[in-house]
Parts: structure tokens; C-alpha cells; sequence
């Protein structure tokens, strides 16, 4: 008998032991709170890389119990399967030591951006409450290193998106608030851009500007499951791993994501990051050969830009044919595309009174508001022409960029934003020279900023640019490995 109580003794030591040194490896995790819809919660068929599990990566069940990870993490729908979570997970331990890392998966499919706020319910669940208890449980076993978020499908529509900024700024500030977490990483996912329509990735792409510690990873190349609406596995799992070098940037406090800006502190013994050559792309007066003949090249070569539009006065009504109308400007944006304001009817702003800049600026807006468009935060003046009176009101009106003229490069930290330098670009001989040297004399800390009217332009030949000339522009561009940005991309 006593040898009996002798052997129980002992395995009750050894099993107290293990429990002992599991609970102190679970101590010591990185934790990651994975909410958003159903594209985090993940709708791919599970492959072999699902099924490559490791105990240095655990998931929070839906007992609030400590578990190796598996796809599918989340537990919001019978049909869960491969999201971004695990691969994150993989690619954060790689080069790493003596790392575990515990997911909290708490997305919710079909839930929109309004249900992520505290005390609102989403059928029998209240997401973002459970979110918050369930982080605080997994707290107990680990430190919060940051925070995945992918949703947007839900409120992909004009009406929806034109709030959804400020809603989201308003979770970051939840939830960094009841998880006493002020500085905490947040990193955003853009949403597939197989989706049939897309006014969602444009407003996420302003989060970084209005939140630091904050960044969004690109959707690009990814690919749907066959619905239009989820990604496969195999772009599940690249999603992951884009989540995971956006938040290994933010733990190394060294330097800003190439593609959207981190805003953390540069460390004093970092390496200087290579900065890539930035030349904006700017077309003016909203004409018919922009939205036939500039926007296909530029997706073709793979640049950004901007389109400042404005309702330009003609004097024949033929003419109207010539410009665009409102729904081929809101096919610009649906394409991923800047709209800026070129004001209302092109006039010019030094010899207005400030109430009717007001109204002229104003214009553009309201006609953006009812086609879905965001409220544009670049303005360019009509004719290059400002002062300081018009400089003011665009400044209180909300605008970080305004166009200028000056054929002079753009210095961002010296130069006045408001007043932005640039280029026109002609066909004519002189105005060919003149451009094609601007882009080969570019140094590192300067910035290119090209204004082109039609191409070509009908109603205006003095101000044309051919095709010709635009690819070799772009072709430049591309072989050169500058980037072709927006204005709305400059802090960058």
C-alpha cells in the first residue's frame, strides 16, 4: 500500500511539474488579436501548410482554453477555414528563438465595421466585447504585441465607406483604451481586389495619416476562391505573411513600409532606408481621353495618380462630349484612383472673393458626396493660379495638398504644401525637353510633380500631350524604377 501512495505521489509530482513549466512557457507569449469578417476568419480549404502545426503556436478556443493552432482558428461558422492567422503566426517565428506566440481569433463573417464598438450585438454575439474579454484572459499568459484587422467587404458600398474612417479611427481608440494599450500596433488589411466593386481600400489607405502605429498591407495579386469575395489559400496564407513583415517593421522601430507609411520612430542606429524616386502623376480638367486613354495605361505600367476634376465652362454644347461626366469620374475612383478638386467651374481663385472660393471648392465636394467619392484632400488651382487669401481657405477647408505651378521640383520639407511646385507637360519640342530632363536630373530628395491636360486635348491643342509621348513618360518611369504616385500618397 505504501508503495502504492509512493508511485501516486510521484506522478502527481511530475504531472504538477509539467503543469508547472507549461504554465511559465505560457507566460512568456507574444500575443495577437485577430478580428474583422469573414476574410480574417478565413473561408479557404484547408491544405497541408493548415495542418503543419507546432505547440510554439497556440490559439485561445472558443473555451478560453490554451490550444496548439490549427485552422481553422475561428469558430464563427461550421464552413471556417484557412485565413491569414496561422501563416502570420509561421512567419513571425522564422529567425527566431525561445518564441511562443498565441493567437486570439474574434472575427465575425459578415459583420460590419458599426457592430465592432462596445455594447452593440451582432446576432447572438457582441463582437467587440467578446474581443476585449477574451484578450484580457489571454493577457493573463502573455504580452499584446499588436492587433490584425481585415473587414471592409460589409461596408463596401458609396453610402458606407463614407463614414467608415471615422469608425474605424474610433475602434483603434476603443480598443487601445480598454486594453490599456495606448501606442499598441495596428495593422490593416486591404480587401480583395477581385471584389466587384471598391470604395473600401481607398479609405483604409488613409488610416496611417490619421493613426499612428498604424499601417495597411496591400491586397494586391491576391486571388479569390471563384465568389468574388474570399481569398484562396494560397492567398490566405500570403495575406499572413504580409501582416507579419508590416508587424516585424513595427517591433523593429527602424524604418516605414515601402507601400504604406508605419508611424514609428526611426531608431538612432538604424540604417537608412533606400528611398525610391517619387514622381506624381497629375491629370487636370476631368477630360473624356483621361478616363479612355490615360487610366488603362496607367494600370497597365502600374502607377497611381491623381484626377483633378471641375465641371469645365464650354462654349458649344458639343463640347460636353469631350469631358467626363460624373459616373465615368466615379469609375476613376472605383479603379483605385485619386479624385481631386479642381473647384467647380475653373476659375480663377485670386480674383475671387473668399465666399465664392468657398463655393467653388464646396462644388467639388457635394458632387463628390453623391457619386460615393470621398471628400478629396487634394486640390489643385485652376490655372496654377493662388495667393495667400485662397492658400488659407483651402487650408480650412481640409486640404493637405494643393497644386501649384513654378516648374520647379517639390522639397516636402521645405516647400509649402499648400503651393505645390510643378511641371506641365506638352508635346511640343520645348516642353518634351524640358520634361524628359526633369525626370533624369531628379535627385533623391526631391519630388517630380507632372501636370497633364487631355491626351490628347481636342479642344485645346496648345496644351495637348499625345499617347506617344504619355507611354514614354510611363516607360521611363518603369525602366527607371521611379514610383508614380498621387499626391494623396506624398507623406509616404
Amino acid at each position: 500500500m505504501k508503495k502504492v501512495n509512493y508511485i501516486l505521489a510521484l506522478v502527481y509530482l511530475i504531472v504538477g511539474v509539467n503543469a508547472f513549466a507549461q504554465q511559465k512557457e505560457l507566460k512568456s507569449m507574444d500575443l495577437y488579436l485577430l478580428i474583422g469578417q469573414s476574410n480574417m476568419a478565413g473561408r479557404a480549404t484547408i491544405d497541408a501548410q493548415s495542418e503543419n502545426t507546432s505547440d510554439a503556436i497556440m490559439m485561445l478556443d472558443k473555451n478560453n482554453n490554451w490550444v496548439v493552432a490549427k485552422d481553422p482558428l475561428h469558430f464563427d461558422k461550421p464552413y471556417a477555414g484557412v485565413g491569414p492567422g496561422l501563416s502570420f503566426a509561421q512567419a513571425m517565428l522564422e529567425g527566431k528563438k525561445d518564441i511562443k506566440i498565441g493567437l486570439i481569433p474574434c472575427s465575425w463573417g459578415g459583420s460590419p465595421i458599426k457592430v465592432w464598438s462596445p455594447g452593440t450585438k451582432y446576432f447572438e454575439n457582441f463582437p467587440y466585447d467578446e474581443a476585449i474579454q477574451r484578450t484580457k484572459k489571454a493577457m493573463q499568459n502573455g504580452t499584446l504585441k499588436g492587433i490584425l484587422w481585415h473587414q471592409g467587404e460589409s461596408d463596401n458600398d458609396p453610402v458606407r465607406s463614407a463614414v467608415y474612417l471615422s469608425k474605424l479611427k474610433s475602434l483603434i481608440s476603443n480598443l487601445r483604451r480598454d486594453l490599456n494599450a495606448p501606442n499598441l500596433p495596428f495593422i490593416a488589411g486591404e480587401i480583395g481586389y477581385f471584389n466587384k466593386e471598391n470604395f473600401i481600400n481607398q479609405i483604409v489607405g488613409q488610416l496611417p495619416k490619421e493613426v499612428e502605429n498604424t499601417t495597411v498591407v496591400s491586397a494586391k495579386d491576391l486571388v479569390d476562391k471563384g465568389d468574388q469575395l474570399h481569398f484562396n489559400t494560397a492567398s490566405a496564407h500570403e495575406l499572413g505573411k504580409r501582416y507579419a513583415a508590416a508587424m516585424k517593421i513595427f517591433e523593429s522601430g527602424k524604418f516605414d513600409l515601402d507601400e504604406k507609411s508605419v508611424k514609428v520612430k526611426d531608431s538612432k542606429n538604424s540604417q537608412k532606408r533606400k528611398v525610391k524616386t517619387k514622381v506624381v502623376l497629375t491629370f487636370d480638367d476631368a477630360e473624356i481621353t483621361h478616363f479612355n486613354n490615360v487610366a488603362p495605361l496607367l494600370k497597365k505600367y502600374g502607377f497611381d495618380a491623381t484626377f483633378f476634376v471641375c465641371e469645365f465652362p464650354v462654349k458649344r454644347a458639343e463640347e460636353a462630349n469631350e469631358y467626363m461626366n460624373w459616373k465615368q469620374i466615379q469609375q476613376l475612383y472605383k479603379q483605385g484612383f485619386e479624385i481631386g478638386n479642381h473647384t467647380g467651374h475653373h476659375k480663377n481663385l485670386a480674383k475671387l472673393a473668399p465666399d465664392t472660393i468657398k463655393k467653388e471648392i464646396a462644388y467639388i465636394e457635394d458632387k463628390c458626396k453623391k457619386f460615393g467619392i470621398p471628400k478629396p484632400i487634394s486640390l489643385a488651382y485652376p490655372g496654377n493660379r493662388n495667393d495667400s487669401i485662397s492658400q488659407r481657405i483651402v487650408k480650412a477647408m481640409g486640404y493637405q495638398y494643393a497644386r501649384a505651378g513654378g516648374v520647379k521640383y517639390y522639397y516636402p520639407d521645405k516647400d509649402n504644401n499648400l503651393a505645390i511646385p510643378s511641371f506641365t507637360v506638352i508635346s511640343s519640342d520645348k516642353y518634351k525637353e524640358r520634361t524628359l530632363k526633369a525626370l533624369k536630373d531628379i535627385k533623391e530628395d526631391e519630388i517630380l510633380v507632372l501636370t497633364f491636360h487631355g491626351v490628347p486635348d481636342v479642344l485645346d491643342p496648345d496644351y495637348s500631350t499625345s499617347i506617344d509621348f504619355l507611354k514614354e513618360i510611363l516607360i521611363y518611369l518603369k525602366e527607371h524604377h521611379y514610383e508614380g504616385i498621387a499626391m494623396r500618397d506624398l507623406e509616404k
